[in-house]
């Protein structure tokens, strides 16, 4: 008891002497303006997300459906540097909760009957990657030609032009 008692007598007088200042100096006009107009440092490495936000180019949008045959279309054709929003569409009625699993750009997710999964890859390196469903065995294939390929492949023509 007498400890307890010591102890409040102690930190009484601390306690009322703590000085509890609080910065107003963020909530001042201008200078906020000063921190806005201030040069952005060029040495800061671009972010994948900066790099979708500051992106030039649209991203190019690519559907898969995951059918009780496997995935339409089976192969997708990306540019190596390029930004691709994928989303996958589970229309198979006899597996109705699969996964799809993309290992190299560490894409894995569960799929659900007329449901929609969307994700964004940027593939960096040429080559082929395989995507699949281990509950059903389907296979796809995304091949990444180089940016810079001035070869004349089989690309799908936009539906605009």
């Amino acid at each position: 008891m007498k400890l307890l008692i010591l102890t409040i007598i102690t930190l009484i007088p601390m306690i009322t002497k703590a000085e509890w200042a609080v910065d107003f100096s963020r909530r001042n006009k201008e200078i906020r303006k000063k921190e806005y107009n201030e040069p952005q440092s060029t040495d800061k490495k671009e972010g994948f997300f900066d790099f979708i936000v500051n992106s030039t180019e649209p991203i190019s949008e690519v559907v898969v459906l995951n059918t009780e045959t496997g995935f339409v279309p089976s192969t997708i054709r990306a540019r190596e540097g390029k930004s691709y929003r994928i989303h996958i569409v589970n229309v198979n009625q006899k597996d109705k909760n699969v996964s799809f699993v993309l290992d190299a750009f560490s894409e894995h997710h569960a799929t659900y009957f007329g449901k929609i999964k969307t994700f964004v890859i940027n593939p960096q390196k040429e080559g082929v990657y395989t995507f699949q469903s281990p509950e059903t065995s389907a296979q796809g294939r995304l091949v990444v030609y180089p940016a810079n390929n001035n070869t004349n492949l089989e690309m799908r023509a936009p539906a605009s032009e």
